[in-house]
């Protein structure tokens, strides 16, 4: 498989996460900074902790199905597009 159809895979994974991650921080925190026992019981914060949970789950695989020559070429590839290399 090519190096950015590879990239492209990842970064589809990392925005699900991100969106995943940001409706759970969405959710109202105790000063502590944990979600209180009234949201946590909740049908909508279950479906949204458990679909981050999926998603975390789908991109950790990914990664390590990646061997350390692909992954070297992602972060080399991520550098590049960062810095306007390519």
């Amino acid at each position: 498989m090519d190096i950015k159809e590879l990239y492209n895979q990842r970064e589809a994974l990392e925005s699900i996460v991100d969106t995943a991650g940001d409706r759970l921080k969405a959710y109202e925190l105790l000063s502590n900074g944990l979600v209180s026992d009234t949201v946590h019981d909740t049908a909508d914060y279950k479906r949204d902790y458990k679909a981050y949970k999926q998603a975390f789950s789908t991109l950790q695989a990914f990664n390590k199905g990646l061997t350390k020559t692909q992954q070297k070429q992602l972060r080399i590839l991520k550098r590049q597009l960062k810095w306007g290399l390519e």
